[in-house]
């Protein structure tokens, strides 16, 4: 299993697993990724800005995540809490858009899968990693937690009808 940049020739895949992925979060009743977003042209984007990686197992692409190496707007107005200060000249990385393929759920590839986010993270130079989930998103609090990643607050994300999000980060060394 390993990691690597998502090429537009992947886009097809891609678009799967987040179709899947939105699906099983509906069936969940998770309101989140029910109006849209994530879309094929932010993928599109992401793979655009060198952001978008997919996770490959058996030769097949069984995940897709973006990591964002810019500010992110919905970040600025934390609630409940507070960012941990970073000593760092770049601001922070911000991992979103991660999902797997239903072929895999189950096989607990969602934390060997942020691992190797967060090490793709660290090698680009990040020392700040910041991520966000919906409230009833308990899946994915579990794997941002196991992570390692610290609960800082909540944010809102614009244009979504269910905007609240909780945020955390993880600082690295």
């Amino acid at each position: 299993m390993y990691l690597r940049k998502a090429a537009f020739s992947d886009l097809p895949r891609i678009s799967a697993i987040i179709d899947g992925a939105k699906a099983a979060l509906k069936e969940r009743g998770v309101n989140q990724w029910q109006a849209g977003d994530p879309s094929e042209s932010q993928f599109e984007n992401d793979i655009r800005q060198e952001y978008c990686y997919i996770l490959i197992k058996d030769d097949t692409i069984v995940g897709v995540a973006s990591i964002v190496d810019t500010v992110d707007d919905g970040y600025s107005a934390i609630t409940n809490g507070d960012w941990q200060s970073v000593a760092s000249n770049h601001p922070y990385y911000s991992i979103h858009r991660m999902a797997l393929d239903g072929s895999v759920r189950g096989q607990h590839l969602a934390h060997q899968f942020m691992t190797l986010l967060i090490t793709a993270a660290s090698i680009d130079g990040a020392h700040d990693v910041r991520i966000d989930t919906h409230p009833d998103n308990l899946a994915m609090q579990h794997v941002i937690q196991k992570a390692g990643f610290t609960y800082c607050g909540d944010i809102l994300i614009a244009d979504d009808p269910s905007p609240k999000r909780f945020a955390y980060q993880l600082v690295l060394k």
